[in-house]
């Protein structure tokens, strides 16, 4: 089912809530979120230039790129935090983790392959309700309309991590843009952290054909 126009956001939101938080230690092995939304810097990362990059564009990913690199070595993770000692190498991790067309896991796919079981939340307490309804962005200009399929999201997630501090649930109410995004706002909150980048590959999301593009 899809709902079009139902503009989903909030004002630079934090994920603080079980699912996200445990995902954020578990998949990616980054320490908590800080106050800015930003896992903390390697001393090598520490001036201005590189804490204005956006979290895919510093150090290496195995990941995004499948560059093979200890963790406490990867510019990413900071080499003093305690994970850094316990946590699983990600190329040993994700060694058979799908990818997409861009070379970026695929989450999802490795969901549905059974290949991860990602807890309900940070104790592996509650349940998981999943609803299967997209959304269609319209405003996208000349690009593809934006799919934003809730399915996926909530076989990870529960309502509450996105609802209502990061996207109100109202028509109209997020006025969603490519630059908040990447900034960490609305969909950048996990996106570029978590998730997959959101200008990596494009098409992921930009995935509905633009009737009005097509005409120009």
């Amino acid at each position: 089912m899809n709902i079009e126009g139902y503009g989903v956001g909030c004002r630079r939101g934090r994920v603080v809530s079980g699912a996200v938080l445990g995902l954020t230690l578990l998949l990616s092995g980054v320490a908590p979120v800080q106050s800015a939304g930003v896992p903390p810097l390697s001393p090598a990362l520490q001036n201005p230039a590189d804490v204005a990059k956006p979290i895919w564009s510093r150090g290496k990913h195995f990941q995004l790129t499948g560059d093979i690199v200890p963790i406490a070595e990867d510019g990413i993770h900071d080499p003093a935090g305690e994970a850094v000692a316990v946590l699983q190498q990600p190329y040993d991790a994700m060694a058979n983790f799908p990818r997409d067309s861009q070379g970026i896991i695929d989450w999802v796919k490795t969901l549905e392959m059974g290949l991860i079981d990602p807890r309900k939340s940070v104790d592996g307490s509650g349940d998981m309700f999943p609803v299967d309804f997209d959304i269609i962005f319209k405003d996208t200009a000349s690009m593809p309309h934006v799919r934003f399929p809730h399915r996926q999201h909530t076989e990870w997630l529960t309502c509450a991590n996105c609802h209502p501090l990061i996207f109100i649930p109202q028509k109209g109410a997020n006025p969603v843009s490519m630059s908040q995004i990447i900034e960490g706002e609305y969909c950048g909150v996990c996106h570029g952290k978590v998730a997959f980048p959101p200008t990596m590959n494009c098409g992921r999301c930009h995935s509905v054909p633009n009737e009005t593009g097509l005409q120009r």
